[in-house]
């Protein structure tokens, strides 16, 4: 069993038992495989879920009769998005299996030896690859600070529910999520290290093993740069989904605000204490985003510095060699065909991201309080008031 499957051991089985991947290690090969136990598990969960939709669109019957019906649009939304990420999840993991099967045999199964050693070379690294998930206890918290909200401030059993069915879905989006930030990661820490490796042959005095370490490095480079489109291909589909799903997540905590703090009636303190405890639990989806962000960006800025150090690379012994030569159609190749992390081809996942999500944000926000303007001029209109573009004027 490699490291990183050790260390990531216990991620990769909740994953798979929530069909999140679409195969498992198998301890006899030494490699992840699908079998008929995976199949089990994804009927299971199509089971599963499927049976909360009806429950899910029942409550929201019930609410249209109680809820303004800009509120009944926005839960109608944001709970078929909910409901729709299970589906994309799993679909994409059956569609998707051979891939799958490939990228995690890629990175989990097979030790790379050689990288490994640059990598021991350096004592606090070492130590940093002994560290055990952190992702899993974060869940952990994050599962506990819900259940606290709904037992303090919750008192309807039905929402008590609906909210706990909502959380089961929220902890699939963080363990995709999860998943797709730890094969980024690996991605990185491999190309660090083919970064070390070339820096090291100024100490290699022979030619042949100067020559043995730059066909290494090219092949372990290309077998790596490849595994971002296999990246893209397993994940892309649920992660822009995830994307869409945070948008929505924190326009209508946004709007949740709007509607609290816009002064028509007093809030009691208690109702603003369930607010601010709801608000503060929603920024979760703001980190999740900008952690994804940020490690997909500087993923990609680490395999553009490990290509071009090898522009600098200037070795005498080299010269009129196959090696060199080999340098040469390297730089020719990857300078001019840069590999990003993509959702699903429509936008590439980097820091730009925040700000589009950040923009969709208020974007969505101002249309929703225009919609809720909107309802409230056609409400008055009812009331002794004609509404004409605009502008509400009272009936003589």
């Amino acid at each position: 069993m490699s490291n990183l499957l050790k260390r990531y051991r216990l991620l990769l089985a909740v994953a798979s038992i929530g069909y999140l991947i679409p195969c498992s290690y198998n301890i006899r090969t030494g490699l992840f495989d699908c079998s008929y136990r995976n199949t089990l598990v994804c009927v299971c969960n199509v089971v599963f879920f499927g049976g909360f939709v009806w429950y899910d669109f029942g409550m929201i019957l019930k609410f249209y009769a109680t809820l303004p019906i800009v509120l009944v649009g926005i839960l109608t939304v944001d709970v078929t998005v909910y409901n729709l990420l299970i589906f994309c999840i799993i679909i994409n993991a059956v569609y998707n299996r051979d891939c799958f099967v490939q990228l995690l045999n890629s990175l989990f199964a097979r030790d790379d030896w050689m990288l490994e050693s640059v990598a021991m070379q350096g004592s606090s690294q070492q130590r940093r690859s002994t560290q055990s998930t952190g992702g899993l206890v974060c869940l952990i918290v994050l599962v506990l600070l819900y259940a606290m909200y709904n037992a303090l401030f919750v008192n309807d059993h039905s929402m008590v529910l609906m909210d706990m069915i909502i959380l089961l879905r929220f902890c699939f989006m963080f363990l995709i999520l999860e998943l797709y930030r730890v094969c980024v990661r690996i991605i990185r820490k491999r190309m660090k290290q083919l970064q070390v490796l070339l820096t090291q042959m100024e100490e290699i005095n022979t030619t042949a093993s100067v020559e043995h370490v730059v066909h290494v490095f090219l092949d372990r480079f290309q077998r790596y740069y490849l595994l971002i489109d296999s990246v893209n291909k397993c994940f892309s589909v649920p992660v822009t989904h995830t994307l869409l799903l945070i948008v929505l997540e924190r326009t209508v905590a946004a709007y949740d605000v709007f509607e609290n703090l816009r002064g028509e009636s007093k809030m009691i303190l208690w109702d603003f204490y369930r607010l601010l405890y709801r608000q503060v639990w929603e920024i979760t989806y703001i980190v999740l985003m900008v952690l994804l962000a940020i490690n997909c960006n500087a993923t990609s800025l680490q395999v553009e510095e490990t290509a071009l150090c090898t522009r600098h690379f200037d070795d005498y012994r080299l010269q009129n060699t196959r090696a060199a030569k080999q340098i040469q159609k390297f730089l020719l190749k990857n300078l001019h065909q840069k590999k990003k992390f993509s959702a699903c081809g429509f936008f590439d996942i980097d820091n730009t991201v925040i700000y589009m999500v950040f923009s969709s944000i208020v974007t969505y926000l101002v249309i929703l309080i225009q919609f809720k303007q909107l309802e409230t001029d056609l409400t008055q209109a009812g009331d002794g008031y004609n509404v004409t573009s605009n502008v509400s004027t009272v009936q003589p």
